[in-house]
């Protein structure tokens, strides 16, 4: 199995209320292309990733997976109100922004990069499955250099969670990013451990058999509730707990901006982040900061 370095990291966690006036302003520092026609969620991919790869010089075939839970629904719903609602037609533009991988588009073409370009979504587990797939590629090598991140928007992530759990958390905008090589040359951590379970039992008899050394550091999704963090942390022991989402706020991308935090905040320390869904399954990543 190849290992997956991280050279880089990025998080960008913006209010509720950031529009796209303010984000294009972000932007214009890490590039000179101005975008017109596009909505938030295109400018916060572009801003997480641009800050994450700032000053590095990217191969020709740098692939791009891009995680979200939500997408472009907040396209969508103004232009089917431009439909049924005001019943005209809806702007071409504001069309083509609904399918929400165009965002990896409009990334890819302003890095100048042609390698894989593929959009993941999976409720309150992207992040995972997106960093599953990209581990799939790299051992087969079907992919070398990555960009992966996950990126939402506040209002879509503050409906879906209320329906899921009865924790409160201040809903931000997230952009998450981590740069990704084989080599660990230059490297600033590495993904060492990537895992899913089929339930919360399975996810408890890995953590108790294996037979690690001490945590430094663990993180929850929002998933995971006060009983469930205790016996995991009566299991683990760990040195501190790191709750981005109490310190730093809630989005659908919350998974990729606290391991972004993590990379940033941490040195010397190994994070071990557990997430769920809200069918059961569960799924740890292991994080080694150098």
């Amino acid at each position: 199995m190849r290992e997956m370095y991280i050279h880089s990291a990025s998080s960008f966690i913006g209010e509720e209320t950031t529009d796209s006036i303010s984000l294009k302003e972000k932007l214009s520092s890490y590039t000179e292309e101005n975008f017109r026609r596009v909505n938030r969620f295109i400018l916060l991919t572009l801003l997480g990733a641009r800050q994450c790869v700032h000053n590095h010089v990217l191969d020709f075939d740098t692939a791009i997976y891009l995680t979200t839970e939500h997408g472009n629904l907040g396209e969508t719903a103004s232009v089917l109100d431009e439909i049924y609602a005001a019943g005209s037609l809806p702007k071409p533009f504001g069309f083509i922004n609904t399918m929400s991988n165009t965002a990896a588009f409009y990334l890819a073409r302003n890095l100048g990069v042609r390698g894989r370009n593929i959009m993941v979504s999976s409720q309150h587990l992207s992040f995972e499955r997106g960093l599953e797939l990209l581990q799939v590629d790299f051992a087969l090598g079907a992919t070398g250099n990555a960009l992966i991140g996950g990126v939402d928007e506040a209002l879509l992530s503050r409906i879906a969670l209320e329906e899921q759990t009865d924790r409160v958390f201040k809903m931000v905008n997230g952009s998450g990013w981590l740069y990704i090589r084989p080599g660990k040359d230059g490297a600033c951590g590495e993904i060492s451990e990537i895992r899913s379970f089929s339930d919360g039992h399975a996810c408890i008899k890995w953590l108790t058999e294996r037979g690690e050394s001490q945590v430094d550091v663990v993180s929850f999704g929002a998933l995971i509730d006060a009983d469930e963090a205790a016996a995991m942390k009566e299991i683990l022991h760990p040195l501190a707990e790191f709750d981005y989402l109490g310190d730093y706020g809630y989005s659908g991308s919350a998974t990729a901006c606290g391991l972004g935090l993590f990379i940033t905040l941490f040195h010397g320390k190994t994070l071990l982040h557990i997430n769920r869904d809200q069918r059961g399954h569960f799924a740890v990543i292991e994080v080694d900061r150098y």
